[in-house]
């Protein structure tokens, strides 16, 4: 990166540095790894350099092998995709989800549905009732008896908002969904931690979360193309596996259909030859985030930036005194209950706002990476922005994606999107201070 430039899109990608690579191909150049499927010397050595990864990501979490298991996935999503297509679906199923997740969270309804189950988007008072009050309003009692009991039922939501970078939702939610339910219905709780653990704590013995996703690259920038779904070891003979592939078959036949999963949990899951060569490297990034004092230190790091940011754009006025930005978020809140991201519109002295494109290119030509848009979270962006559903699904066959130049609804210039500045283990007092600096010297008392 040119030393002018300052990189604020952790939330979208960590960084990884020089050591840390270095690392990964010495040891590339050292040892000869090959195909896990066999006996061979190099196969056997990387399944066991495949396995010591396995442990170490497990420890990490502070997850017991007896309980848990990794399966490595090509990233967040396709962990999400896995729970999504193999959980046990019914008629009397639902698929309950706080508003506020990536739209990889959300696309798993049409699993729930295709199973004949049903969907519901919640807020956050709706779970305090239901979960840690015991409302029995929120209870979803399946109406189908033909199947077997119990019927299964999944919640999901964000360790970490990935829009505005929001702790506020507690991992207490866990026990208390687990606790509502019965003999004959069971509830299984989903939490995405991809936004969460490159800056957070994760302890799966304490908070028995029965899937988590997650992103290496998030994490430490390196491998890309590699994700894990960590999911207790009891719940896997209840997944419904249709596809299988090479790897996850212990004997199969061409002519009859006829074939056995392997045993091992995760060989079950991990359908084709594992990425092994970017598991090895999950060694090295771990480590490293290891030899920066580990997450407690990362995190204490990344607060201390956020809060400084926050303040210092929360402070910014034009000449009239009108606010110069409106920050998303639970900045003002105590107790940590926000993350690395500050996100924020950049307003005009009248209070109207200035285009979220606009600001991106700006930005970018004076070397500041930020992310702009919707953020793939439409449930937390159109709640910050004020915009109905109705009018998002209006622009259908318009809008593109984050990157179009759809920005606007036009008819009440309501914006569909925001911009994104987000922190991690690399980022410096300079970054953050040198954005606000630009900030204010770009746009206060900008009118156009």
């Amino acid at each position: 990166m040119a030393p002018n430039e300052h990189y604020l899109d952790y939330t979208g990608s960590s960084v990884y540095c020089q050591t840390q690579l270095e690392n990964v191909f010495s040891e590339l150049r050292q040892c000869m790894f090959g195909n896990p499927h066999s006996a061979n010397p190099s196969s056997s050595f990387t399944s066991d350099r495949v396995e010591e990864v396995r442990d170490m990501v497990l420890k990490y979490f502070n997850a017991s092998p007896a309980d848990y298991q990794v399966v490595f996935t090509k990233s967040a999503t396709d962990a999400l995709k896995i729970v999504g297509e193999t959980f046990p679906w019914s008629e009397g199923s639902m698929f309950r989800y706080l508003r506020e997740n990536h739209n990889s969270v959300l696309g798993i309804r049409e699993y729930a549905l295709q199973g004949g189950g049903t969907f519901q988007a919640v807020n956050e008072s709706f779970v305090d009732r239901w979960a840690m009050r015991g409302d029995s309003a929120g209870d979803h009692s399946p109406a189908n008896t033909r199947f077997p009991a119990p019927t299964y039922s999944l919640f999901a939501f964000p360790a970490e908002d990935n829009f505005a970078g929001v702790l506020k939702y507690p991992l207490s939610w866990v026990r208390g969904v687990q606790s509502r339910s019965t003999d004959s219905h069971r509830w299984l709780v989903m939490v995405d931690a991809a936004a969460y653990v490159p800056t957070q704590p994760l302890d799966l013995s304490q908070t028995p979360i029965d899937f988590v996703d997650l992103s290496f690259y998030k994490m430490f920038g390196y491998p890309t193309g590699l994700g894990a779904l960590i999911i207790k070891t009891n719940l896997v003979p209840l997944l419904r596996k249709v596809f299988w592939g090479g790897g996850t078959v212990a004997l199969a036949t061409s002519e009859d259909n006829f074939h056995v999963l392997k045993c091992r949990p995760s060989d079950r899951l991990e359908d084709g030859t594992v990425a092994f060569l970017d598991v090895i490297a999950v060694k090295h990034g771990l480590n490293m985030m290891a030899k920066l004092g580990g997450i407690a230190k990362i995190q204490a790091h990344v607060a201390c930036l956020t809060e400084w940011l926050y303040s210092r754009l929360a402070s910014l006025r034009h000449s009239n005194g009108a606010p110069m930005l409106a920050i998303f978020g639970k900045h003002h809140m105590p107790n940590h209950r926000q993350g690395g991201i500050v996100n924020f519109e950049l307003l005009k002295p009248d209070g109207s706002i200035f285009s979220y494109k606009t600001v991106e290119k700006e930005a970018a030509g004076a070397g500041f990476h930020l992310r702009t848009g919707a953020e793939c979270n439409p449930g937390a962006c159109y709640n910050y922005l004020g915009v109905q559903e109705s009018e998002v699904e209006s622009l259908a066959g318009k809008k593109e994606g984050c990157e179009d130049d759809v920005e606007f609804i036009r008819w009440v210039e309501v914006p569909l999107g925001s911009v994104r500045a987000s922190l991690g283990w690399w980022s410096t007092f300079d970054d953050v201070y040198a954005l606000a600096d630009w900030i204010e010297r770009t746009y206060k008392d900008r009118t156009e």
